[in-house]
Formats: C-alpha cells, sequence, structure tokens
C-alpha cells in the first residue's frame, strides 16, 4: 500500500515537473539570422547585439516571452527554421517559395534601403534613375540577393557589375577608385565604414531601391501562442533606425 502511495506520489511530481518544463518551451522563442550589423550581430562578449536584439528582447519582456538568438550562416539559419528547431529567422524579404515554410506578418519589421556608395565628391550624380549609373562601374555584394532595379541595370549591359565578398572589399575598392561606386544596405554600410574607420565614402541621398524586411515565423514552430503575444509589442525599427543614424552623425562630428 505504502509502495503505491509513493509511486502515485512519484508520477503526479514527474507530471508537473515535466508538464511545466513543456510549458516553459513553448514560452521560448528561438531567432536565428546571419550577421546584419547594426541589426544582428556577435558582440566581443561572443553574445548576440543589435538593433534587433535590444527592440526584440524589450517586447519579450512586456510579453512574458523568453527570446534567445543564434547567429550563424544565412544557409543554416533557413534550414534550422524550415525544420521548426528554430522559430523566427532575420532578416529575410517576402518570395512565394518562402511561404511554403514561413508565416509572414502583415507588416515587415523594417525596410532596407539599397543606396549608391561613391567616393565623396563624385563625378557622376544619382537622383535614383539607374540610367545615370551607365557606363559606371558598380559593385555588389558577391552573395546577395540583387534589388530588381540593379538586376535590370545588370542585364541592360550598361554598367559594368563587379562582384566583392564583403562591405570591406566594397569600400576599400571605391577609396581606392578601383570601382566608381557600389549598392549595398545603408545602415550596415555605414556601420562597416564606421568599423574600419574609412570616411571618404558617402551614399548619395536616394537610394536605388528598398526592400521590405521581415521577422518570419516558421510554419512548423509549435510556439504560435508565444509568437503571437510577442507581436503585440513589438514596434518596428523606425526608431532605433533614426537613433543609429544619428549617433553616427554624432560621432563624425
Amino acid at each position: 500500500m505504502a509502495f503505491r502511495i509513493l509511486a502515485c506520489l512519484s508520477g503526479m511530481w514527474l507530471s508537473l515537473v515535466f508538464g511545466g518544463l513543456s510549458l516553459a518551451d513553448e514560452n521560448r522563442l528561438l531567432i536565428v539570422g546571419f550577421s546584419t550589423p547594426p541589426y544582428l550581430s556577435i558582440g566581443p562578449d561572443d553574445e548576440p547585439r543589435g538593433l534587433l536584439v535590444d527592440l526584440v528582447k524589450t517586447a519579450a519582456a512586456e510579453s512574458d516571452v523568453e527570446v534567445h538568438f543564434e547567429v550563424t550562416s544565412w544557409p543554416r539559419a533557413q534550414l534550422e527554421v524550415r525544420k521548426g528547431a528554430a522559430d523566427l529567422i532575420f532578416p529575410v524579404v517576402y518570395t512565394p517559395e518562402r511561404e511554403d515554410w514561413l508565416n509572414y506578418p502583415t507588416n515587415p519589421i523594417t525596410q532596407f534601403e539599397m543606396m549608391i556608395f561613391a567616393r565623396k565628391n563624385p563625378s557622376y550624380n544619382f537622383t535614383g534613375d539607374v540610367t545615370q549609373l551607365h557606363g559606371l562601374s558598380i559593385g555588389k555584394i558577391a552573395s546577395g540577393r540583387m534589388h530588381p532595379n540593379l538586376r535590370a541595370l545588370e542585364e541592360s549591359g550598361k554598367a559594368r557589375i563587379a562582384s566583392r565578398d564583403s562591405l570591406e572589399e566594397l569600400l576599400t575598392a571605391v577609396h581606392l577608385e578601383r570601382l566608381d561606386g557600389f549598392v549595398a544596405p545603408h545602415l550596415m554600410t555605414i556601420e562597416e565604414a564606421h568599423r574600419i574607420d574609412l570616411d571618404t565614402v558617402a551614399p548619395f541621398a536616394q537610394p536605388v531601391g528598398v526592400s521590405d524586411i521581415y521577422l518570419a515565423f516558421s510554419k512548423n514552430s509549435t510556439k504560435t501562442e508565444a509568437w503571437n503575444r510577442l507581436q503585440q509589442n513589438l514596434p518596428r525599427l523606425d526608431q532605433a533606425r533614426a537613433d543609429f543614424l544619428l549617433s553616427m552623425k554624432e560621432t563624425d562630428n
């Protein structure tokens, strides 16, 4: 009789413990992405940091949700989200193919302004019309998805499109006048120029194009309730972007 009571109590205790662990796990969201400073990167302390990290952590605290970040390669990030091993991915643009495994929010969390960067006091002008780039040598990130406007320019054959492996290489090539300019995301390039202490390259005022960027949810994740709560307190990155640009201007001054 005593053994039966003990077994019953043990079963109840295990049920409470593992049930509690299950509930805790359902309240924990894993966000994966590749390094896109100042939005998401690994800091000197080997911890994720950036505008997105700060924004999401603040919203999570208000939503009673636990969030973790993993910075990895783009192929690995996609694989983890497709499997449901990770719950969310950033940064991601909308494509019909990705709807097979991603739920996109109604609104993007930010936009990447694809800017033309050139040496200061350039020999040409750019006001948003890609025909102004005809006859020039324009760089791009080799592994990056091209904005349709730049792709049209490349396909026209009226500009020389050159690939580089990193923003640092693009900045250096323009600084050394080996390229007339390059196209890249605005904030990421400003951050990289600041990191390598290069102040001879600047963007034109008008972007060549703008891409909606999402924090998207895996269709194979079981944590829809936690994601829904987080979304209710999660603003766009607009204010964080503005504050970052202001801080860069103050640093330059």
